[in-house]
């Protein structure tokens, strides 16, 4: 079986949700596996609740953005950002999104209803698992490692494993504030 020459991903959520710290450990757990990564951060008001976009290349890659299409793995903190964000999925690809939901901050927005975004990937044959980060969250007490948890899922259920061995992402959560917490959290995201 020939390895897979490059893994595309994108990770999106709003500002405050830790995407830019999921994908700093994704990057120092590459470069300790000697594995070629680029990083590319594509936020706009992401102060706290604007869209952040985060695109992360590991292996033969020469460009850090991830053309729309060509995602192997759409890695989401907030389920309608993943919606926004589908076109970047290739016809392979894979959602690994929260199923949490937080209401934009403009008045009087009609926000869709989970059920109605699952159904939109059903109807388009889009492989997808939803994670209940915020759940999964509060039971170990700190909301905080929901980015963890879904770095946890993403190592499970893609071929990051392919890339990057675990012992180098615990090694990289391990520099983090709070680093007991954060490895509980994704090791619970990687034993869903």
């Amino acid at each position: 079986m020939a390895m897979k020459s490059k893994l595309n991903i994108v990770i999106s959520g709003v500002g405050g949700q830790g995407i830019v710290t999921l994908a700093r450990i994704i990057g120092e757990a590459a470069v300790k596996n000697d594995v070629k990564v680029l990083i590319a951060e594509t936020h706009g008001l992401s102060q706290r609740g604007g869209s952040v976009e985060v695109h992360v290349r590991l292996g033969n890659v020469y460009a850090p953005l991830v053309p729309k299409g060509e995602a192997d793995v759409l890695l989401s903190m907030e389920l309608i950002e993943t919606a926004r964000n589908i076109d970047y999925l290739n016809t392979n690809g894979l959602v690994i999104s929260s199923d949490v939901i937080l209401r934009p901050p403009i008045p009087g927005v009609k926000i869709p209803k989970k059920d109605e975004i699952i159904k939109e990937f059903e109807k388009n044959n889009i492989r997808y698992y939803l994670v209940p980060t915020k759940e999964l969250a509060e039971k170990i007490g700190n909301y905080q490692s929901e980015n963890m948890i879904l770095l946890g899922s993403l190592y499970k259920y893609s071929e990051i494993n392919k890339f990057i061995d675990m012992d180098s992402i615990k090694d990289s959560i391990k520099t983090m504030r709070n680093p007991e917490i954060n490895l509980k959290a994704f090791e619970l995201g990687s034993n869903l």
